[in-house]
């Protein structure tokens, strides 16, 4: 394990998720312009600058993982994507690690400090692609369940409010915006549920897949995405709940309505009676 010592020379690794995803071509011709090297993939770009050390990796769903920048140059990156951002968060997630260089490449926690440090076996760029893939992945989940985190706070209420006083207290205007955007959190996690699978790239670099285990394993995204569809059920459940709730509505509207036409139809039979 680490010294203290040793960590005066360790450097940065930040993983950030600002956005739904980016455009990655763009990204690319912007440094290019800025004089920066660049390599593209399908879901990735990697991005390295002549001028100082240090790696970039952006995937096309909404997150970057820096190596070895200082915190002003990160936060300069930050506005260099904001226009190649598509559906930015209210709330930007990001998660900091250390690393350095040993004898194998591992990935574990400081005893004292409690920080995560990754060490190198070398400096080859598909290793670290390989452990970005893991910490985006990893960033990308929390932004999925700070998301639906707040949706459930925000409707936890609902199942107790028809327990105790037997309807919803929202307008029928409410209740459908409400619907809506539990609808709208549901399926934005279900579609992009994929960017948590292996990605393509192992298959063509299958020597390097045991650091994406690794990081996956370390962080514990296996039983974060059980977790994660298991609360994506809770929601399912609310959105049935208020479901339910609009249908008891209008069939009690229509039975209302039944009811008065009945009675119109009462009244006016009687009128017809008298008169007659």
């Amino acid at each position: 394990m680490h010294n203290i010592k040793t960590l005066r020379s360790l450097s940065r690794c930040v993983s950030f998720c600002t956005a739904g995803s980016y455009d990655l071509l763009g990204l690319a011709n912007f440094f290019k312009k800025k004089g920066y090297y660049t390599r593209i993939s399908r879901d990735a770009l990697h991005v390295s600058s002549p001028k100082r050390p240090g790696h970039i990796f952006f995937f096309n769903f909404g997150c970057f993982v820096c190596w070895g920048f200082r915190k002003h140059f990160e936060d300069k990156l930050l506005e260099y994507v904001k226009p190649f951002a598509l559906h930015p968060l209210s709330v930007m997630e990001t998660d900091h690690f250390y690393y350095g260089y040993g004898e194998e490449t591992t990935i574990d926690t400081h005893e004292k400090l409690r920080l995560d440090i990754i060490t190198l076996g070398s400096d080859d760029v598909k290793v670290k692609l390989a452990i970005s893939y893991g910490l985006a992945q990893s960033i990308k989940l929390e932004a999925f369940e700070e998301e639906i985190k707040d949706a459930i706070k925000k409707n936890s209420h609902l199942p107790e409010e028809i327990a105790t006083r037997g309807a919803i207290s929202l307008s029928r205007r409410a209740l459908f915006k409400r619907m809506g955007e539990i609808f709208i959190a549901r399926s934005s996690i279900n579609l992009n549920i994929e960017y948590l699978e292996s990605p393509e790239f192992f298959w063509a670099n299958p020597s390097v897949e045991s650091f994406y285990i690794m990081v996956k394993q370390f962080l514990d995204i296996p039983s974060r995405v059980t977790a994660l569809n298991q609360k994506l059920d809770v929601l399912q459940e609310l959105l049935d709940i208020l479901n339910s709730q609009v249908q008891h509505r209008h069939s009690s509207l229509l039975e209302s309505i039944i009811i008065l036409l009945i009675a119109v139809e009462i009244v006016i039979s009687l009128f017809q009676f008298h008169v007659v």
